[in-house]
């Protein structure tokens, strides 16, 4: 797992912050604020840009976020933008930043002392600031978004994948100088941005080195001078030309084509995917609609009294586990920008996972070994646990301090009465069935009457499969059922969320647990089972054996909570453009040779504007946040907050294409 080393940091004479690790300074000793906005805004031209953009997003890009001056200043000059022209189509701004390595959170006020007009924004990046892997993480600020990814930039920058080709605005062309940060300024550098930037689009930089204008000129950028700030004498500015050719696609089985873009878009399924879902793209200006086959909504799998919420660690799957870290990480920001919004019971107060045996001891043992920071995951003795979990254990285990349980049920009832407010609308007892598409709209009848959307999501769970479009998915249900128990004396003393093979939450305001969970794979039965009731029990005594406090229990109420959950085989979601299989298995009956032989390989079919997001298991409320975003951003066309490695593993059409590229054959 490839971890982060953080910014070795120093303040000169002036002041001024110094990065130990390349003994350079950050920002100009004599005005940092001011050389920020001549070399980068000015020299970029940004207001007249946004004055003549004529899409809702625009793209600035960064080689080095360092001490964040930049990013603020920017953001402002955005804010200012928008409530100057207030009718303008132009409505968000994209920053995609990289950074090798991150200065720590409460850095970023004693940096920014003579900066007052920052604050809230420092407040709010660092409330949710936890650098700890590489990739992408997004932070909101409104309408502004902040793309940070972390690690090396050049292996960074070709993990913006194919649909990053063309859709850069502008760059910020900073980082220290290439005599101190000579592996950054290099051809590879050169080549990443003018395969991401769009025709006319441009950068600007602090430096005039002759080495940095041939460099940018030989991959295709038309380079130019103009006055340097202070007592610099010049720097450079540059544009790629309007007539550059369009780049070649690296990956073009797994590309999703850019659909024409849609305001009006129909998501079917009433829990906690559709929840997020519709929040994001409601943020980005969207008409939604929500269709719900229940009376009311979070009926299924996201009606749980109470639910946990934590990363899914692994000591097999790096990248699996990487996407799941990333959730987590922005699902804690999610639930922190809701909390003053939406009436939901929760409580962050960790979660523990508990060593029921050898092989789970040596388990986490091992995932230990991948470096974790001790807020994310911290080995503790049998002691120790005991003392976070406020009862006595037998085993030790291990300890997540940011996770812990929230309401799904509130959550996603009380989340959906929010966004009604903001302009969602919900139909309840509709069944949406029979999609077909004519006149760029999908179309559908239900009690007579016709219904019709520019877009739809399916988001309905392992009822997915009863539309025709989704042939060739390898999707099932999974039944769940999950116990509630009345506490007592005993587990009235949980601290936290109790993980071994099944779960126990804290008490509730209810004044009840949740056990859980049952798992019945390929069954759709909902009633209440007594079987799984006592099994749950017995599960939670048998686990923790010799811990007496487990004896109590009391299930004779019989009251617990089904649901029927939709999987896949390789334990990780599926999002994105609805592939159309019969197509895509004459399009792809060669790859294997298409692809060895280096021939032309076509853009995979799929249905146009249809859209699915499934999958999501017993980590909704981990990766709902996370996911719906991803959706959103690719259904309005906009920068997407996961690295393409990690986007190929959560594709539509992954398995088959897997199989494909083995040379294996399509039934």
């Amino acid at each position: 797992m490839s971890k982060l080393d953080f910014a070795s940091l120093s303040f000169n004479s002036n002041q001024t912050p110094v990065s130990e690790q390349f003994d350079d300074i950050y920002f100009s000793t004599q005005d940092g604020l001011a050389e920020s906005r001549y070399v980068f805004q000015e020299g970029n031209q940004l207001w007249e840009k946004w004055l003549s953009h004529d899409r809702s997003a625009f793209v600035i890009a960064e080689t080095g976020f360092g001490t964040g001056l930049n990013f603020f200043a920017v953001a402002e000059y955005f804010e200012e933008f928008c409530k100057a022209n207030p009718e303008h189509i132009l409505k968000r701004l994209y920053f995609i930043s990289f950074e090798q390595y991150p200065i720590q959170a409460e850095q970023f006020h004693s940096v920014h002392q003579q900066h007052p007009q920052f604050a809230k924004k420092i407040d709010k990046l660092t409330a949710c600031w936890e650098p700890r892997q590489v990739g992408c993480q997004r932070y909101h600020f409104g309408q502004v978004y902040l793309d940070l990814w972390f690690g090396d930039i050049a292996e960074n920058l070709p993990q913006l994948g194919d649909s990053y080709n063309a859709t850069i605005d502008c760059w910020f062309l900073d980082g220290f100088s290439p005599d101190k940060n000579p592996q950054m300024w290099n051809e590879h550098l050169y080549q990443q941005m003018f395969r991401l930037t769009k025709p006319q689009g441009s950068f600007a930089t602090f430096t005039a080195s002759s080495q940095v204008r041939r460099g940018l000129q030989s991959v295709g950028f038309e380079v130019y001078k103009r006055k340097g700030f202070g007592k610099k004498r010049e720097m450079l500015w540059g544009e790629k030309p309007i007539e550059s050719e369009s780049q070649s696609i690296e990956y073009p089985y797994y590309f999703q084509s850019k659909q024409t873009n849609v305001d009006d878009i129909a998501i079917v399924g009433g829990g906690v995917a559709s929840l997020f879902l519709s929040l994001s793209l409601i943020e980005k200006g969207k008409r939604v609609t929500l269709y719900c086959q229940e009376g009311e909504l979070a009926k299924n799998a996201s009606g749980n009294a109470q639910g946990a919420i934590y990363p899914q660690l692994s000591d097999d799957d790096e990248r699996n586990v990487r996407f799941y870290v990333h959730s987590f990480d922005y699902a804690l920001q999610r639930l922190h920008q809701l909390t003053p919004l939406v009436s939901f019971e929760q409580g962050l107060t960790g979660v523990s996972l508990y060593a029921y045996n050898d092989k789970t001891d040596q388990k986490l043992k091992k995932i230990a070994e991948d470096g974790w920071d001790e807020k994310l995951y911290k080995l503790c003795s049998a002691d120790e646990l005991s003392e976070r979990v406020g009862l006595p254990l037998v085993n030790g285990g291990a300890f997540i301090s940011q996770g812990g349980w929230l309401s799904p049920v509130q959550l996603v009832q009380n989340g959906f009465k929010y966004l009604e407010q903001q302009g969602l609308t919900i139909v309840l007892n509709h069944k949406v069935e029979n999609l077909t598409f004519e006149n760029n709209q999908w179309h559908w009848q239900h009690n007579g009457q016709y219904f019709s959307h520019q877009a739809v999501v399916l988001a309905n769970g392992h009822t997915l499969k009863q539309f025709q479009q989704i042939e060739g998915i390898q999707i099932y249900p999974v039944r769940g059922q999950v116990s509630q128990v009345p506490t007592n004396e005993n587990l009235s003393q949980l601290k936290l969320v109790l993980c071994y093979d099944g779960y126990l939450t804290p008490v509730s305001a209810q004044q009840t647990h949740c056990l859980g969970a049952s798992h019945v794979r390929d069954n759709l039965d909902t009633t209440f089972s007594l079987t799984e009731h006592q099994q749950n029990i017995a599960k939670l005594q048998q686990n923790l054996t010799a811990c007496d406090w487990t004896q109590g229990i009391d299930g004779s109420d019989n009251k617990a909570k089904v649901g029927v959950r939709a999987a896949f085989r390789d334990r990780i979601p599926m999002v994105g453009a609805v592939p159309n299989y019969p197509e895509q298995k004459i399009q792809y009956k060669n790859l294997y040779n298409l692809k060895r032989r280096r021939q032309p390989i076509p853009i995979p079919a799929t249905h146009p504007n249809l859209y699915l997001l499934a999958g999501l298991g017993s980590r909704g409320l981990t990766t709902a946040p996370l996911l719906g975003e991803l959706l959103a951003s690719q259904i309005a066309n906009e920068p997407l907050p996961l690295s393409q490695d990690i986007l190929f593993a959560l594709m539509p059409n992954r398995s088959w294409i897997r199989s494909l590229l083995k040379g294996r054959q399509l039934d």
